[in-house]
């Protein structure tokens, strides 16, 4: 059965000072998520770090009815042993 994974935000390449990245580390009616700079550059970049390797099998997006990224790119990777 699918679940929740714990992860942690690690990168982010432009933040908007009223919606910071660090909103994406918590999960509550109460955040307000995250929005890059006004003006920024793109393409625009989150980074993430898992507690230990995991299976992903289904990543969910949440996007504002009015800013709806037009194409999303995954990447993945694992870092060598004894690095975070």
């Amino acid at each position: 059965m699918p679940a929740k994974l714990k992860f942690k935000l690690v990168f982010c390449s432009s933040e908007d000072p009223e919606f910071p990245a660090t909103e994406l580390n918590a999960h509550s009616p109460h955040t307000v998520g995250w929005q890059s700079a006004r003006f920024c550059e793109y393409p625009q970049e989150l980074g993430f770090s898992f507690a230990a390797p995991v299976h992903l099998s289904r990543l969910q997006v949440l996007s504002h009815q009015f800013k709806i990224a037009a194409k999303l790119e995954l990447f993945v990777g694992s870092c060598p042993d004894g690095e975070k």
